[in-house]
């Protein structure tokens, strides 16, 4: 019964995460949402950061719709910022819901409910 909660938990939150159009800009932020440490569109079903990610960090992400008015997009710089921590090997961002014990992997559910592929620091031949 827990474990059918849990999962229940877990869908509910992810519904609410925004879809992921093609222009939909992502930003890596630091918790005072003034420094940016990466950010880039979705583009051919990729989602590629390119900065310096350091493991554990705590991090906020901003989800932008590409076509956002202005209103959205105050919104999404403040109270829909969502609280994440880099993943311990720094390739995930593990995003951090209050109704949850545990953190859900961005990278896990781009690739699952938005068939996006997520890739943090990748090298120049990739």
């Amino acid at each position: 019964m827990i474990d059918l909660l849990f999962w229940f938990l877990v869908s509910q939150t992810m519904a609410g995460l925004p879809d992921m159009y093609p222009g939909t800009e992502v930003r890596v932020v630091s918790m005072d949402l003034i420094t940016i440490y990466a950010s880039a569109s979705v583009e051919d079903n990729e989602l590629i950061l390119r900065g310096r990610f350091t493991p554990n960090a705590e991090v906020r992400l901003l989800i932008l719709q590409p076509d956002a008015n202005a209103q959205e997009t105050i919104e999404a710089l403040g109270n829909k910022a969502l609280h994440a921590r880099i993943s311990p090997e720094g390739d995930d961002i593990l995003l951090q819901f209050a109704e949850l014990d545990g953190p859900l992997s961005f990278k896990q559910w781009l690739g699952e409910e938005r068939h996006i592929r997520l890739k943090l620091n990748p090298s120049d031949d990739e």
